[in-house]
């Protein structure tokens, strides 16, 4: 149950910081159109719509994962508990074993 809490934590904090830096990103965009040296906007614009890129992309990674999460429906016991796997020397009857 912990390790779901932290999960979605993580997602959410991850959520909210991209938005965040896409409202950034969004009004650094609309403060390029005001300067003057078209060298700086340019260089303002393009930085602002990578700005803009990246956080669109972890917003939608994060909203995917969200999705894909919430549409496994496994209670929070089976995604928390760890997956065992046999040893290989479990898996055999006693008398497949040889004796050396």
């Amino acid at each position: 149950m912990v390790r779901t809490m932290v999960w979605w934590t993580v997602a959410a904090a991850s959520a909210i910081l991209s938005i965040f830096f896409l409202f950034v990103g969004i009004s650094l965009c609309r403060a390029a159109y005001d300067l003057e040296n078209p060298y700086q906007f340019i260089l303002t614009f393009f930085s602002s719509n990578f700005i803009i890129l990246i956080s669109a992309v972890i917003l939608l990674g994060v909203v995917l994962r969200m999705i894909g999460r919430l549409r496994q429906g496994h209670s929070p016991a089976a995604v928390d508990s760890p997956r065992l796997t046999p040893d290989s020397s479990e898996s055999l009857a006693p008398h497949d074993q040889s004796n050396s």
